[in-house]
């Protein structure tokens, strides 16, 4: 009886660890199957980033402008999404889109340095 326990025991950690670790590894490179898990990282880094704006010392504008271009990536990634859900995906577009979402999170960088030389 101790064996089968132990047994069943084994079999059941092995397969949790298993199913983690393959959502893991989906994640880290990106696999469609893990579209959910990608979008709630980014819902929590967004969360993230928010909190850490809040630990700097901003100005209330440089605030609103960070959370504008917070909602400006969101609304573009969510524009990737969209197309990228059809049947015949444009690609340039994509690439635009990502073009201008790295643009953003430059500026973005940009400001943050800035500021925190201001303040240092």
């Amino acid at each position: 009886m101790k064996k089968i326990l132990l047994v069943g025991a084994f079999v059941i950690s092995a397969v949790s660890f298993a199913n983690g670790h393959t959502t893991m590894e989906n994640m880290n490179h990106g696999s469609m199957g893990s579209n959910t898990n990608h979008s709630s990282m980014k819902m929590m880094n967004g969360d993230m980033n928010c909190k850490m704006m809040g630990k700097m010392n901003m100005t209330p504008e440089l605030k609103k402008q960070m959370q504008d271009d917070m909602i400006k990536i969101q609304e573009k990634q969510l524009e990737i999404n969209k197309i990228m859900n059809t049947t015949n995906p444009d690609m340039k577009k994509i690439e635009r889109l990502n073009n201008e979402i790295y643009q953003i999170k430059a500026t973005h960088m940009t400001k943050m340095q800035q500021n925190m030389m201001k303040t240092n």
